[in-house]
């Protein structure tokens, strides 16, 4: 299934919905999300991966270079993932100790946060 990125602002953030198959042939579109929402300047922004469908590698390394990125310009990475099978794809490589997985939106987006 054909990746695709959807961006709506909500609260003190922005929100990049993914749904699809974050990899390989997917990771790309996100990728070119990220650097576009880093380069507004953004403060916070949220991975909602509640519709991937499948994660691998390259997926992974999108996921942490935009934590990377969004570190570098002093802003914050938040994700949403839900369902298990993704979870536990963060979990065997270790990445749910670098990451915090939400289980909802509401829990992703702190009150008063800043954006």
């Amino acid at each position: 299934m054909q990746l695709d990125v959807h961006r709506y602002p909500r609260d003190t953030c922005v929100v990049l919905v993914v749904l699809g198959d974050l990899d390989l042939a997917g990771a790309p579109r996100l990728r070119q999300a990220v650097v576009s929402e880093t380069a507004t300047g953004i403060r916070h922004l949220v991975l909602d991966l509640t519709a991937v469908d499948f994660i691998d590698s390259t997926g992974l390394g999108v996921v942490v270079g935009a934590l990377r990125r969004l570190r570098a310009h002093d802003a914050e990475l938040s994700l949403v993932c839900p369902e298990p099978r993704i979870r536990r794809v963060f979990e065997i490589c270790d990445l749910d100790r670098v990451f915090t997985l939400h289980a909802t939106l509401d829990d992703a987006v702190p009150a008063g946060g800043s954006q």
